[in-house]
């Protein structure tokens, strides 16, 4: 799937998301490929470290893109390479 047919399929449900780089490492072929944002909807809190605000839990949409320059960008023609649970601590000291 794109990029595009993802978002659009989340926007039609009314499911919010929001995009982050590089939820995880990824292999790219014959550097083609770079890193692009990743669409991230959270799906779960869960309790906190006493040195964090929150703990949330998200599935990650991973997305590959075509190397256009050096700075991570989302583009309707990503392809979707992944989907797992990602955590994410938020507001740490």
């Amino acid at each position: 799937m794109t990029r595009k047919e993802v978002e659009d399929y989340l926007s039609a449900k009314k499911i919010r998301f929001r995009q982050m780089c590089c939820v995880a490492t990824k292999e790219f072929s014959r550097g083609v490929y770079d890193n692009t944002y990743d669409d991230l909807v959270k799906i779960a809190q869960e309790e906190i470290p006493w040195f964090c605000g929150e703990n949330n839990v998200y599935v990650a949409f991973q997305f590959l893109g075509r190397n256009k320059n050096s700075v991570p960008a989302a583009d309707p023609s990503d392809i979707l390479k992944d989907v797992t649970v990602y955590h994410w601590f938020e507001g740490c000291m």
